[in-house]
């Protein structure tokens, strides 16, 4: 009887300390609605949480998979660039930012990274690609060119991580979201690393959508596009007519009062130096 319940006492000790390790961990986001308004420019994200001590970070921000297809250029009698290929990417994000408390290929073994794909290894053995022999390259290829456009990111040591007075760590990462990144919706997701392995997963989601009158817009150039047509037109003509005018005479401020110093200054000598000539004049009529 004692036996039993020893083991019955040790299994819920265990069960108890796998329980409150899982409860370490918690996700935490600034905002969940990204505005674009008229002059937007990009936002910040804050990303803050919890972790048990001794744990490692994990943040991976995603647009859904999609397929997406681009052309291979090459140059042709070493003059002309000219389309050559054709290459098709199955399941592919759009957009993918990877953070980590430290290096990912550190503190995750290559079957978690590939499980989770964390890392960009791990990004192009769960990415079909089609048109191409060397597809390594390509990939890389790929990276450059989303990384160039700010929709690609992997940086280690990015996640802060600071100790609790409850045994936890406390962790927070401020990502910038390019004003590059397409509306829609994105996923947080947020991994608790132990031992090379992920020992816990928590994931929100954040928005980018227009608001205002550039959600107006929007919707009028997705649903009406004939309208949007001619309102691009009118609006452009006004803007001819409008703006042309106040430029060519903010111009001519603009020359006015560089050129006044210089004229005031020319006066003035035109002044002074015909005051002694008048003095002469006035000597010989005596």
């Amino acid at each position: 009887m004692g036996k039993i319940l020893t083991t019955l006492l040790t299994v819920l000790a265990l069960l108890l300390s796998v329980n409150h390790a899982n409860a370490a961990l918690s996700l935490s986001l600034d905002k969940k609605l990204i505005p674009i308004t008229t002059f937007y420019k990009g936002n910040a994200l804050k990303i803050t949480g919890t972790v048990a001590s001794g744990d490692d970070v994990v943040v991976k921000i995603t647009s859904p998979v999609e397929n997406e297809s681009f052309m291979v250029k090459a140059k042709f009698f070493h003059l002309f660039w000219m389309n050559k290929d054709k290459i098709d990417l199955e399941k592919v994000n759009s957009v993918y930012m990877l953070y980590s408390s430290a290096d990912i290929d550190g503190i995750l073994s290559t079957s978690e990274k590939n499980k989770y794909a964390l890392g960009y290894e791990a990004l192009q053995n769960s990415v079909g690609i089609s048109g191409a022999s060397d597809k390594d390259s390509l990939f890389k290829e790929f990276i450059k060119v989303k990384e160039t456009g700010k929709l690609y990111s992997e940086t280690g040591n990015k996640v802060v991580l600071m100790p609790l007075q409850n045994g936890n760590n406390s962790f927070w990462l401020t990502v910038n979201m390019p004003y590059q990144m397409p509306i829609g919706r994105y996923d947080v997701d947020v991994y608790a690393v132990r031992n090379r392995s992920v020992v816990q997963r928590l994931s929100d989601k954040v928005e980018i959508e227009p608001v205002g009158v550039v959600r107006e817009i929007s919707d009028i150039a997705m649903n009406h596009g004939g309208v949007y047509g001619v309102l691009a037109i009118i609006i452009a003509l006004i803007a001819g007519y409008i703006v042309t005018p106040v430029i060519a005479i903010t111009k001519r401020m603009l020359l006015a009062g560089i050129m006044a110093p210089k004229r005031i200054i020319n006066f003035m000598s035109g002044q002074l130096s015909a005051v002694p000539v008048l003095k002469e004049t006035d000597k010989a009529k005596e």
